[in-house]
């Protein structure tokens, strides 16, 4: 990708709400240019969606945990129909090291969150950490190309 395109990619991710021509001031590119570009992203599936960012408390689900799974291979399936099942499940990775699935949980209260971790050890081991403060969360991945 060239310098252009990054620079589009990094606009969007900040604010997927900029219009073509609003985009087209910032990379120096017409608005017809920027318009084939965004298609082009999005068919080549570097650019998957546009999405609006919550506010977790503000919307009542206040605490936020990860979970460290630990499973024998054959509950594999089971965590991942799980973690798909479950709306509080923001992310679940399979992950390398003791555990086995890395999730990350969202609650409104700690007795849903109990809840929420029983369910998961019915299929392995669970170790929770519950988050105090977040410094960094959802950091577009671009600045991390543009850092090499």
């Amino acid at each position: 990708m060239d310098q252009k395109t990054l620079n589009l990619l990094r606009y969007l991710a900040e604010d997927a709400r900029l219009s073509f021509n609003a985009l087209a001031r910032r990379v120096g590119l017409s608005p017809p240019a920027v318009a084939e570009r965004v298609r082009r992203l999005e068919e080549s599936g570097a650019l998957l969606g546009y999405h609006a960012k919550l506010d977790r408390r503000a919307i009542g689900l206040p605490i936020t945990a990860f979970l460290r799974l630990r499973c024998p291979g054959a509950k594999f399936q089971a965590v991942r129909r799980l973690a798909l099942e479950l709306p509080q499940v923001l992310e679940c990775h399979h992950i390398t090291g003791e555990a086995c699935f890395l999730v990350k949980l969202a609650a409104p209260t700690v007795e849903s969150l109990e809840a929420l971790i029983e369910r998961f050890r019915e299929h392995g081991e669970a170790e929770s950490s519950v988050v105090l403060s977040s410094v960094v969360e959802q950091k577009p991945a671009i600045g991390a190309i543009e850092s090499e």
